[in-house]
């Protein structure tokens, strides 16, 4: 059940009906449905899967409870560790284990033996990352004393499977997002208004947009011998935005979505493409993901407390298994391992910090230029697809330019949708507070052609695939 389908639009609207009428007006009964519906809208994919989110939520709640109780370190400790393989265990399974065959018959094929291992028939479950990263941090932060277990189990299962966030995130801390489902909040209409401005605005971003690019990116990843010269370059920054919006989108999606039933998800991205240094960018990019990794791998690992040279292999680390976290394959290690690269050389070598506007122009340029040519990696199946882009880059192949799937009209119509979102962020930055104020609180005839035209163009100007043809990007991690 995708954000952008008719399923969803219809299941969302019978969800905050039955909520504000009949459920949402006494916490244990709120979250019994919203537990209700979260596990219907993920058995959507594949009903035998619930068994696998009840599972880690049971996991999780149980050693929560043990690490909290047991009195002794080492008990502690052993909860914990209980914890960590059974979590991992199961994420390494569904995720890893053919990459785990098929590279360890590749590591056989070097030293001459000629192995077949069948890959083995598993299904990967939509958003498995998310939410076991999810439930990992709430017995990590009960473990670091930051967090007290909580007693009432349904809420936590629905911690767990709230399904704005569930399959594509924010990664929500439990101390953030579980106090929340004890918290009754009554229906209101300036919160409820914000939700919906939030969803259509996010279904403007991925299906007008985003899909459009995906329509050009995809021809030229299908055949990329062919697209040698402007058509590659063009696509590589086709799908650098396209992977911006369509991620933002989700995570606006989810956003607003959590609004309509009184909640407060975290912000996922904060104008990326504006960043001036690595570190700007990746404090702007995948927020949620990035301060998990900051708060249960880089500093566990030493962060920057043990010198210059181990606080980059703790970077380097982070990096690579951020990659790994992505997809199983090692074009997404080679993604992680290259954006670790460019923080350690830029940032902590060579110093990256512009003072003056010209040079955080450039700085900006050289950010999202490496960005871009790092997500050839990210977006390729294999490394010959991503060597044959890598290699067709260049300017010339222009007469082809419009052979990949939008004619000359769509595709300078993709290009003003991506110049005027890019004016958008700049007119909006440090002011987004303002602009909102000024909008939701303005002219009522003003906002409400907004709301038309956005909905207008979704339904005229979005592009529709048949199936999975146009799902969240982040829905296969």
């Amino acid at each position: 059940m995708l954000f952008n389908s008719l399923s969803f639009i219809i299941f969302l609207t019978l969800t905050f009906l039955l909520y504000t009428l009949f459920f949402g007006k006494e916490v244990k009964r709120r979250n019994w449905f919203l537990l209700f519906v979260s596990y219907i809208f993920y058995g959507s994919w594949n009903w035998k899967l619930l068994f696998l989110i009840v599972f880690v939520s049971a996991v999780n709640y149980l050693c929560g409870k043990a690490i909290y109780r047991s009195a002794e370190q080492r008990k502690r400790k052993l909860w914990l560790v209980v914890c960590l393989v059974v979590n991992l265990g199961v994420l390494a399974f569904f995720k890893y284990c053919n990459f785990f065959i098929g590279s360890f018959a590749d590591l056989l094929g070097l030293f001459g033996a000629n192995v077949s291992l069948t890959p083995l028939n598993i299904i990967l479950p939509v958003g498995i990352s998310f939410y076991i990263f999810q439930g990992l941090s709430y017995s990590l932060d009960i473990y670091y004393r930051r967090f007290e277990p909580d007693d009432d189990i349904v809420a936590f299962f629905a911690f767990i499977a709230f399904f704005p966030q569930l399959v594509a995130g924010p990664i929500e801390r439990a101390k953030d997002l579980l106090p929340q489902f004890h918290e009754l909040r009554p229906f209101d209409y300036d919160r409820t208004r914000e939700g919906l401005f939030a969803i259509v605005a996010g279904l403007f971003k991925k299906m007008v947009i985003a899909d459009r690019l995906a329509v050009y990116v995809d021809g030229v990843y299908a055949n990329p011998a062919a697209a040698a010269g402007l058509p590659s370059l063009v696509a590589v920054l086709f799908f650098t935005f396209q992977l911006y919006l369509d991620f933002s989108a989700y995570s606006q999606i989810a956003v607003g979505t959590a609004k309509l039933f009184g909640f407060n998800l975290h912000r996922n991205f904060n104008r990326p493409y504006l960043a001036v240094t690595f570190k700007d960018f990746w404090g702007r990019w995948h927020m949620t993901l990035m301060s998990w990794f900051r708060d249960y791998l880089y500093i566990p690992l030493g962060g920057n407390r043990r010198g210059r040279a181990r606080t980059m292999l703790n970077l380097f680390i982070v990096f690579l298994v951020s990659g790994l976290w992505h997809g199983a394959s090692w074009t997404f290690v080679a993604w992680g391992a290259l954006n670790g690269i460019f923080l350690i050389v830029f940032d902590k070598l060579i110093g990256l910090n512009p003072k003056n506007t010209l040079g955080k122009v450039l700085s900006c340029i050289l950010v999202v230029g490496l960005w871009a040519l790092s997500l050839i990696f990210f977006r390729s199946d294999s490394f010959p697809q991503a060597m044959t882009m890598f290699g067709g880059l260049g300017f010339g192949g222009a007469d082809a330019l419009f052979s990949f799937g939008l004619p000359k009209a769509e595709f300078f119509f993709a290009v003003l949708l991506i110049a005027g979102l890019a004016i958008i962020e700049l007119l909006t930055k440090n002011r987004e507070e303002l602009f909102e104020a000024r909008f939701f609180g303005g002219s009522a005839v003003l906002r409400w052609a907004v709301y038309l035209l956005l909905v207008l163009a979704i339904l005229y100007l979005g592009i529709y695939g048949n199936g999975s043809d146009n799902a969240f990007i982040y829905f296969q991690f």
